[in-house]
């Protein structure tokens, strides 16, 4: 008897106990809901702040792309003004040789006779060609003559735009002393053209193609004084610092070509300047180490 009843205190005790357990086990549980419904809260406020700052970024992201486009149509636009101004400055050039060539046709013969002007203008062409060419040249063959050069320079009698042409073949071709010549009897007969800076350009081109450096430095800089506004100020300033280099003189090619940065900073002679800018450092900085 004793025992059934020490058997059942101890399965009421195995009760009370699981009872209490689950009992703790609820408490837990109950803590456990509070928890995560604070979370499921928070989550949620979270998730809000995610959808503002989507939505945000969203908008960053149209704002950017609205910049972007705008940036990248900033230099087509400059484009095509830039190419509407070269081709009203060409139909400028065009109309203003073809005002001097009138006027050159229309002037009287010298003297008042009634000579016709292919008689007369060599003569004068004789006088510039004798200006412009060294002591120790031969005298330039005339037309018709034998030795007659292809690229010699053109008569006076001829429209501005031939003379610059010719004068220009010849560079191309590599007979830069004709060019030069070319390029010289044009500035002197037509010197209110608009291409009279770029034949002075390219008279500077010349020289530097012969490595005469200091000569292309001297119409380089001619051209800089000269011509402030000329369509070929960028690359005059690269080719006399790059015939500063070519002479040994890097401080003062530095010089042009930091001066060629700073004023046009968007011209592909800056990006070429800026090459030679790193070489020079790089050379210097090489020389230092060892």
């Amino acid at each position: 008897m004793s025992c059934a009843l020490s058997a059942a205190g101890q399965s009421k005790k195995a009760y009370e106990l699981i009872y209490e357990d689950v009992q703790l086990l609820k408490q837990q549980l109950l803590k456990l809901e509070d928890r995560i419904g604070k979370w499921a809260g928070d989550i949620q406020s979270l998730s809000g702040q995610v959808r503002d700052l989507q939505s945000q970024l969203k908008l960053l992201q149209t704002d950017q792309a609205g910049l972007k486009q705008g940036v990248q149509n900033i230099p087509s636009q400059h484009q095509v003004v830039l190419t509407r101004l070269e081709s009203l400055s060409g139909q400028l050039a065009t109309l203003t040789e073809e005002i001097i060539a009138a006027r050159t046709a229309a002037a009287p013969p010298e003297g008042g006779t009634a000579a016709p002007k292919a008689e007369t203008k060599p003569r004068a062409d004789d006088k510039s060609r004798g200006k412009d060419k060294k002591p120790a040249k031969p005298e330039e063959p005339k037309a018709g003559q034998p030795g007659e050069t292809a690229g010699s320079p053109a008569p006076s009698n001829q429209a501005p735009k031939e003379i610059y042409d010719m004068a220009y073949t010849d560079y191309i071709k590599g007979n830069y002393s004709l060019a030069i010549d070319g390029f010289k009897i044009y500035r002197e007969q037509f010197p209110d053209s608009p291409l009279s800076d770029n034949a002075l350009y390219w008279i500077g081109e010349c020289y530097f193609s012969q490595r005469k450096f200091e000569d292309a430095i001297e119409q380089f800089n001619l051209l800089l004084f000269d011509y402030p506004q000329g369509d070929k100020i960028p690359a005059s300033y690269l080719k006399k610092g790059l015939s500063f280099l070519e002479l040994g003189r890097k401080e003062e090619a530095l010089s042009v070509f930091k001066l060629l940065i700073t004023k046009y900073p968007n011209e592909e002679e800056t990006r070429l300047a800026q090459q030679k800018i790193k070489e020079i450092l790089g050379q210097n900085e090489g020389h230092q180490q060892s």
